[in-house]
């Protein structure tokens, strides 16, 4: 068998030759490609004994038989290669002699060699194979303000062809002040939030990639936290890609000055105007500190009187914040109109010269920034009817207060009515029970005698 194998390879001297190249990530599957050409599939087939045969190896210092399919149909296969390669027979009468290689290892990377004949055809098949795998140091997570290293190694029998391309979830990776790129290694510094994704190299198509993972708080810095007076606002400092066994300690200040809450979310019931400012959380994770500010922003109204107001008359709101960037926009939405509408301002200021009673209700401030709402404050007017002679004036307050004043009067006189008759009544049953006694005490015993 041997000799044979030897006399085939003196005679592939004459046989045409393909060559290629196939890169492979570590862990997958490749196909070393080995084809005839048509002509020769034809005449092949047109042979007496139209039968298959291939031997591929592995080019070293001696040939290292890889895998080897016999015009019997049997096939021989190399230890370390068992179980992961396969040349499909039955795709060798279309003149496909192609290895299959699954679990790629970086020992695989060489030079092979393929020999086949279908028939009297004959094809002699020259494939490089290199490896490629993308290492990160340190390892995932990552907190944010660290650095990393991405390494794609590169098995190559022939290095000076490698090419390498960097992709950040599939786009070419710039070059910048943070991210450094050379050759087979990119540097990135100063992690942040939006380094978090798939990054990958690639040699000749075929990619290998790495998740990177970034631990932060998550938000923009500062994050403005817009809320309306007397409601309730919660400040997070959310970790981002934190392993859930993971449990960090955190530090609250406010201007500057420490907030006696250790916890994840700084809750604030019923917001004062003294509670804006700037808040800040800080953390530590794997010797980085993360931290993250925030502004506290709060929507109130000034009225230019109580809340109880007269109709006809002048009332005027004021909506503002604590602190404006000067690009809020404000709008006022009145309560609703009989016909169902509602009275829509904008501005800071409602001005009502005049006021009726269909004003009376919540008017709502509501405060936009560039990209919608950033929150809204509700203010209640009351507004009484204006005293008038004649019946009409019921609806005034002052005549209500009468009214109910009356009825409490009237209530109080028939309490007393009904208590003084009850107090007769029980005077004149004691009478006649103190009578009915002193007449039984006067009458004389009378006394029988038998005889």
């Amino acid at each position: 068998m041997y000799v044979k194998t030897v006399c085939l390879l003196l005679f592939s001297a004459m046989i045409p030759v393909s060559a290629d190249h196939v890169t492979g990530v570590l862990g997958g599957h490749v196909i070393l490609p080995c084809t005839m050409s048509k002509d020769l599939v034809e005449a092949g087939r047109r042979s007496s004994y139209p039968t298959s045969f291939v031997l591929w190896q592995r080019r070293n210092r001696i040939p290292q038989t890889v895998h080897k399919l016999l015009p019997s149909g049997v096939t021989y296969t190399s230890r370390p290669a068992r179980d992961r390669v396969l040349v499909p027979p039955s795709l060798t009468d279309q003149g496909i002699f192609s290895l299959h290689l699954n679990g790629l290892m970086e020992q695989d990377a060489g030079t092979y060699r393929a020999v086949a004949r279908y028939g009297g055809s004959k094809q002699k098949c020259l494939v490089t194979l290199r490896t490629i795998k993308l290492i990160q140091f340190p390892l995932s997570p990552l907190p944010e303000n660290s650095s990393v290293n991405l390494t794609c190694r590169i098995v190559d029998p022939d290095p000076s062809s490698t090419s390498v391309r960097w992709l950040y979830d599939g786009l070419l990776v710039q070059p910048s002040s943070r991210i450094s790129v050379s050759g087979s290694r990119l540097y990135i510094h100063r992690l942040t939030l939006e380094d978090h994704g798939k990054w990958s190299c690639e040699v000749d198509g075929a990619r290998s990639s790495v998740t990177l993972l970034v631990v932060g708080v998550s938000g923009p810095d500062p994050l403005l936290v817009y809320t309306a007076i007397g409601s309730s606002v919660e400040l997070p400092c959310n970790i981002t890609h934190l392993p859930v066994e993971r449990r960090l300690p955190f530090h609250w200040s406010k201007d500057k000055k420490s907030i006696n809450d250790n916890n994840q979310v700084v809750v604030l019931n019923h917001v004062r105007p003294e509670d804006a400012g700037t808040y800040q959380c800080d953390t530590t994770y794997k010797g980085h500190r993360l931290t993250r500010l925030m502004e506290l922003r709060v929507i109130q109204v000034s009225p230019s009187g109580p809340v109880f107001t007269k109709e006809g008359s002048q009332l005027w709101l004021q909506c503002n914040i604590s602190t404006s960037t000067g690009k809020e926009r404000f709008q006022w939405t009145g309560p609703s109109l009989p016909d169902g509408q509602r009275k829509v301002i904008q501005g800071t200021v409602v001005d009502l010269p005049d006021v009726h009673t269909q004003d009376s209700g919540a008017w709502t401030c509501s405060v936009y920034g560039k990209n919608g709402i950033l929150g809204e404050l509700e203010h209640w007017v009351y507004v009484h009817a204006a005293q008038t002679a004649g019946v009409g004036s019921f609806t005034s307050w002052h005549v209500l207060l009468l009214l109910l004043i009356i009825i409490l009067v009237f209530c109080l006189a028939v309490i007393a009515c009904i208590s003084f008759r009850n107090h007769k009544r029980r005077l004149s049953h004691l009478t006649a029970l103190t009578s009915l006694g002193a007449s039984s005490t006067s009458q004389p015993k009378k006394t029988s005698v038998s005889e």
